[in-house]
This record gives C-alpha cells, sequence and structure tokens, in this order.
C-alpha cells in the first residue's frame, strides 16, 4: 500500500545519509593516517587506515546494511578513538566533537521506522556516557607526560572539527529536506482530504455536503443579498433499466461521462453537483438570465450523444425541473420548486426541461 512504499522510500534514504556521513569519516581518517605516521604516531596510524578500510567496506555494503547498525558501528568506533588517542598521546586532542555532532543524525534514524525508535536510545546513552568520561577521568599514563606537536595537534584538531562542521552541515541540510518532504506530503494529504470531502469520488464534480455548505454560505453572506439565484435539478430517464439491462458498472460510467459533458457545457459561476444516486443540482448565481436555454441545450445534447460501454452505444435522455429566479434566502423555496417541476417532467413523459411557468400554463389548461 501507499503506507508502505513510503516507508521503504524513507528507509531507503535513510541508508544513502548514513553512507555519506560514512565517507565523511573515511575521508577524515585517510588524511589523518599519514599525518600521524609523519609524527611517528605508528599505532594511531595503523588505526586510521584499519578505520577508513572498514568504513569503506560499509559504504560498499550499506544497500544490505541495516542503516541503525551501520549508524552504531560509525558511533562506536567514533568513540573509541577519544580513548585510543589519549592512551596513545595523553590528550583527546578534540576528537570527542566527532561522536556529539553524531547525536543529531539519530533524529533521522528515529524518524525512518517504529522499529528503529526505541533503538537508538542504546547510542545514544553510550555517546552521552562516553563523552561524561572524558571529562571526568584523569587519565595518567607514562606516554601523556610527553609534549605533543603544536603542528600535530593543530592538524588533527582541525581534521576533526573540519569534518565534524561538513557533518552538522550535512545532518541540517537532510533534516530541512525532511521536514519540506514532510510539510509537502501534510499538504497534500490535506488537499485530497478536502477534495475527497467536498468532491462525488465516482463523477469528480461537487458533491452534495459542498453545495449545502455553499448554499449556506450565500445565504448568509451580505455580499450575496441582491445577487439572483435559480436551481435546477435532474435525473437520469429510466436509469434502473440500464442498471438492470448493461449492469452497474455501465451504469457507472453513464454518471462518470455525462458529468464531464455537462461540465464543459456549463458557464462559468455555475455550480454543479451530484445531488444523489443519478440526480444532479445545477445553481447559478447572478446568470439567471439564460438559465432555461442552457438547460435546453444541455438536454439536448445529452439525447444526441452517444454513451459507450463494451463497444455499445447507448442513448439516454434526462428530465430537468428549473425553480424560479429567488434572492438567496429563498434557497429552501427554490430547491423544492426544482424538485416539484422534475416531478412534474416526469409525469409528463421525461426528457424536458419544466419550469413553474409551463406548471400554471400545464393547471389553466
Amino acid at each position: 500500500d501507499m503506507y508502505s512504499l513510503q516507508k521503504k522510500i524513507q528507509y531507503t534514504l535513510i541508508k544513502k545519509d548514513t553512507a555519506v556521513i560514512c565517507a565523511l569519516i573515511t575521508a577524515m581518517h585517510v588524511l589523518l593516517a599519514p599525518v600521524c605516521f609523519y609524527f611517528n604516531y605508528d599505532l594511531l596510524s595503523r588505526y586510521h587506515i584499519y578505520a577508513a578500510t572498514l568504513y569503506a567496506i560499509m559504504i560498499m555494503l550499506s544497500k544490505a546494511i541495516p542503516p541503525l547498525f551501520l549508524f552504531t558501528m560509525c558511533d562506536l568506533e567514533t568513540l573509541s578513538y577519544p580513548f585510543i588517542i589519549t592512551f596513545t598521546v595523553g590528550n583527546d586532542i578534540g576528537s570527542y566533537i566527532l561522536p556529539i555532532t553524531l547525536l543529531a543524525y539519530l533524529f533521522m534514524i528515529l524518524a525512518s521506522s517504529e522499529k528503529t525508535k526505541y533503538s537508538t536510545i542504546i547510542p545514544a546513552s553510550i555517546t552521552i556516557i562516553s563523552v561524561f568520561l572524558f571529562y571526568s577521568l584523569d587519565y595518567n599514563f607514562a606516554e601523556s607526560t610527553k609534549t605533543i606537536s603544536k603542528t600535530f595537534y593543530l592538524l588533527h584538531y582541525t581534521l576533526y572539527s573540519v569534518t565534524s562542521f561538513f557533518t552538522i552541515i550535512f545532518i541540517c541540510y537532510v533534516i530541512q529536506k525532511k521536514l519540506f518532504r514532510f510539510k509537502n506530503k501534510t499538504r497534500i494529504k490535506n488537499a485530497y482530504l478536502n477534495y475527497s470531502a467536498t468532491h462525488d469520488s465516482l463523477t469528480k464534480i461537487l458533491n452534495r455536503r459542498k453545495v449545502t455548505e455553499l448554499i449556506n454560505d450565500y445565504s448568509t453572506n451580505p455580499e450575496y443579498v441582491n445577487t439572483n439565484f435559480a436551481t435546477a435539478i435532474f435525473d437520469i430517464d429510466g436509469f434502473k433499466k440500464i442498471n438492470d439491462s448493461y449492469g452497474h458498472n455501465c451504469g457507472d460510467i453513464i454518471l462518470r461521462t455525462l458529468s464531464e459533458v455537462i461540465t464543459r457545457t456549463l458557464p462559468e459561476h455555475t455550480v454543479f453537483a451530484r445531488w444523489g444516486g443519478e440526480e444532479f443540482l445545477i445553481l447559478f448565481a447572478g446568470n439567471t438570465e439564460n438559465a432555461k436555454s442552457i438547460l435546453e441545450d444541455i438536454r439536448a445534447r445529452i439525447q444526441e450523444y452517444s454513451f459507450r460501454y463494451s463497444n455499445k452505444a447507448i442513448k439516454i435522455t434526462i428530465t430537468i425541473g428549473l425553480s424560479d429566479t429567488d434572492k438567496s434566502y429563498n434557497f429552501s423555496k427554490m430547491l423544492i420548486q426544482a424538485d416539484k417541476n422534475l416531478i412534474k417532467g416526469k409525469q409528463n413523459g421525461k426528457n424536458q426541461v419544466v419550469t413553474s411557468d409551463m406548471q400554471e400554463v400545464n393547471n389553466e389548461a
């Protein structure tokens, strides 16, 4: 489903982000190896070579390695080095900066999966405890009394600082990118929910709920006090027979196609909605003078149109009931009037547009 696909994509992105951070740390180790060798720290030089090799292998296998495992290995390595260099030269020389920087990355791992939600507590706790030890313990080793070369100190500290800087910049970029994706996904989801709440799922036109909201707005908004309105209600003649003869799938296609044809025919500022079943509503707002002629045009178009289903041409007709023109505060009256005219049209042979004037003439006759 869509949720699983989104989680899969998110999980893949986390893997790529972790691989990039590993690549940054690999580059640092590659640069530090000759520096340590030059200043006769052979143990540290070998360590950086082994670490760079380990990271290179992890990057190559990153597609197969879970991102949390990859990050945990990365975190443990960056935590072990400050202890090693402290034992070796008597000073961590800024190597604690990188583990602190990596704590921010846990936010990305945290968001990747429900499964990793609580697993991140372990590397985070290890990092915090280890950094605390750097400050709390006083290492008194034989080599700690050796004087550290200022050049080595500067180079080592700079490489760790630069790596940490670019790592935090990358983490900030990824978090910002994820926030943008989240906001965009939320916006799209809200737009979809709003569309689903206001449109008919089959015909893609407004539904009864939305039209009711519009009518309430027209009725209460002072802006429409002097606006003339007219409502028309129509349905498909003999629609049940079509469903019985060709099946409900055919009926759905006819409803959808009919909606498309009428939408293209109606003028601007005209509300068109599915009122219920095969019944539709058209609301004229301020353009009521030509309402009857527009409806006659729609009726004729539907009568002439050939609806296709399973290579068969199906002809249908519609009967339309049109209300009198009135003000917005009389919508209830207009809807009742349109519905009565629709019923009258059904009784008088269908396939016609019926107005109250026509009813009065028929009653006089």
